[in-house]
């Protein structure tokens, strides 16, 4: 199962700061790194750690960033599909607190640019995924991927909207919605973007206007997802925070993941009486009902969502979001 990651491979120049600064304050950088980052990159990397199928669709331009990360692309084993000179790649200044906090300045270069001519060398028969970020769709005046999406409806298609979701055009959205996504986002995004007090309510709002799977992350709480039957709760990993650069990328791309390498959407039929129930439509588990329901159905959305914590749970304990081979290797897929 082959998936297309689509989005933009940009320059993270990681400063390290106490607290951020009110305005009109200086604050000292105790510690800087620069790295490629970028929403589809760090996805991709989550796909190629677990060796699994994709190609990753991201613009590369002609200048100091774009060498940068071209240089990187090759070292990890990548063609690059999109090459155009017309400008250089953008760059985020990541500011990370001493709490794990991050904030992000993002310059935008040829990543925010949008032509459709860039989609026509892609032979969609090979792919049964597509990963798309909220980022590329902020700027998209003419909706050329929106309603490049709409043509591939057929396919899965795994939308993270991220902290921009509610500077998206509102048309584009529902032609994002149309298309039947699988939807990823975390809480606050999840709540900001539905106006509801709390997270059963908000995921029950988006499932209504997806009609397919929503995972909503909530920190070290863990995972909440519905796919119609019920809505289910996972319990997250406890860590000590570094930065949370790449959480949430991490996150959906271990559940890409999952998905690629195979997975059950029968969740609802295990036995109720080994669960601890809220209501009919409200599971919350601790880490021994998630192995009871490993083992009564295999590899399922509670497995997905375990594995997709873990995953997480690593990224934040780096500084950055590329994990490295030997993390990999712990976990059991």
């Amino acid at each position: 199962m082959k998936t297309l990651v689509l989005g933009a491979a940009i320059v993270d120049i990681i400063m390290k700061i106490p607290k951020l600064p009110k305005s009109g304050e200086d604050v000292l950088c105790t510690e800087r790194k620069l790295t490629v980052g970028g929403c589809a990159y760090n996805v991709a990397n989550i796909l190629r750690g677990f060796n699994v199928d994709h190609d990753l669709f991201v613009p590369i331009g002609s200048g100091m960033y774009a060498d940068i990360i071209r240089k990187r692309l090759s070292e990890d084993g990548y063609d690059v599909l999109i090459s155009d000179s017309e400008m250089d790649n953008g760059y985020c200044l990541c500011l990370v607190e001493d709490d794990g906090e991050r904030t992000f300045i993002t310059v935008k270069g040829i990543e925010g640019l949008h032509k459709k001519e860039w989609f026509n060398s892609l032979n969609m028969s090979e792919y049964e995924n597509i990963y798309i970020a909220g980022y590329q769709l902020c700027e998209d005046k003419d909706d050329i991927i929106a309603n490049w999406l709409i043509e591939q409806k057929s396919k899965n298609i795994f939308f993270a909207p991220g902290p921009v979701i509610n500077d998206i055009d509102k048309n584009t959205m529902k032609k994002i919605f149309s298309t039947n996504p699988i939807l990823h986002l975390n809480e606050k995004e999840a709540l900001d973007f539905t106006k509801k007090d709390n997270v059963d309510d908000s995921i029950l709002s988006l499932y209504e206007l997806t009609k397919n799977t929503v995972f909503i992350t909530v920190g070290e709480r863990g995972t909440v997802f519905y796919d119609g039957q019920e809505i289910v709760n996972i319990e997250g990993e406890s860590v000590n925070v570094v930065d949370t650069i790449g959480a949430g990328d991490s996150h959906i791309g271990a559940i890409i993941s999952a998905y690629s390498l195979g997975v059950y959407k029968e969740v609802y039929l295990v036995d109720s009486s080994n669960l601890n129930s809220k209501d009919s439509r409200d599971i919350f588990l601790d880490g021994s009902q998630i192995d009871c329901l490993e083992n009564n159905i295999g590899y399922d959305f509670v497995s997905v969502c375990k594995l997709a914590n873990k995953v997480a749970a690593e990224v934040v304990q780096i500084q950055g979001a590329k994990l490295s081979k030997e993390c990999f290797d712990k976990f059991k897929v």
